[in-house]
């Protein structure tokens, strides 16, 4: 984040995001920093960063979570990790943190019938905006997982746009319920250092 705002770049919303792609001009050195699964981690740690840079973000919360732990990942040999309460969302939503849905369990979408399909992601919503008063208008493909059943049900469900695990950059024009990202990873301190000629 120190390196974004050093060479002059600037957090903008989804929403910016989206009319950027639809109105084929992207914004100059603009981006969205996002967040899957909303662990509480993020409030501690990752606030006060992008605070420190005035950047903003959004967290993709699994909507039956909330407050609990990160139970997708039992049984796998991690351990269970403790997710962002309504408090803190709360909170955080009115310091211009945005939040969108991770589905309501965090289900792997291309492998649900019809009827469990919609419910993840409709009912995700539902609860969201129940929580937080205001609307949810962005989703996040759990594991990465869609296909065109799934693309159509995010659409029927009334949201903007889509984001997926696919690397890529964000082009003028492209479908606004599929959208790539850069990962972040531990391999940054390669990418800062040979920014900074080290």
């Amino acid at each position: 984040m120190w390196l974004m705002a050093k060479l002059g770049y600037r957090t903008i919303s989804m929403d910016e995001l989206a009319d950027g792609v639809e109105s084929g001009c992207l914004p100059c050195r603009r981006f969205v920093v996002s967040f899957d699964d909303g662990y509480a981690d993020f409030y501690e740690h990752a606030l006060p960063i992008l605070e420190r840079h005035d950047f903003t973000a959004i967290v993709y919360l699994v909507a039956s979570r909330v407050g609990e732990v990160d139970r997708w990942d039992e049984g796998l040999g991690f351990p269970l990790k403790p997710l962002l309460s309504w408090d803190q969302i709360r909170s955080m939503a009115g310091r211009g943190i945005e939040f969108g849905s991770h589905t309501c369990s965090h289900a792997r979408l291309t492998t649900l019938d019809d009827g469990r399909l919609r419910d993840e992601i409709a009912l995700s919503r539902t609860m969201l905006e129940e929580g937080l008063q205001r609307p949810v208008r962005h989703f996040c493909y759990p594991y990465g997982a869609h296909d065109a059943q799934v693309i159509e049900a995010v659409k029927a469900a009334g949201f903007r746009t889509a984001v997926t695990t696919a690397k890529g950059w964000v082009k003028a024009g492209a479908s606004l319920l599929a959208q790539p990202r850069v990962k972040v990873s531990r391999n940054l301190r390669f990418i800062l250092d040979l920014a900074l000629g080290y």
